[in-house]
């Protein structure tokens, strides 16, 4: 099993749940008005730098992981200049 933790921008969301749910996957968190900095630029929130992200995180199986991270590579592919969205993968040890 592999958690699988997505950030995209905020206005992104409905459109990231579509692809989540797309994938049958129906179990994941969602923390809403992440802040910070990378390679699209600052994201906090504030006058200077208005955006924020979101952060998505799922525990799925490989192949599950793998279909969905193909999704996401084609989704990141249309969005504007400046917009960002990163997938990572973790291992999961164990689940309880």
């Amino acid at each position: 099993m592999k958690m699988v933790m997505i950030i995209c921008p905020e206005n992104r969301n409905e459109e990231l749940r579509e692809q989540i749910a797309n994938h049958d996957i129906h179990a994941y968190s969602e923390l809403k008005e992440v802040t910070g900095e990378g390679v699209t630029g600052k994201k906090f929130g504030s006058r200077i730098w208005p955006d924020k992200s979101i952060l998505v995180f799922t525990v799925v199986s490989n192949e599950k992981k793998d279909e969905l991270l193909a999704d996401l590579r084609k989704c990141s592919e249309d969005l504007f200049p400046g917009e960002g969205m990163r997938a990572f993968v973790l291992p999961v040890e164990t689940a309880i």
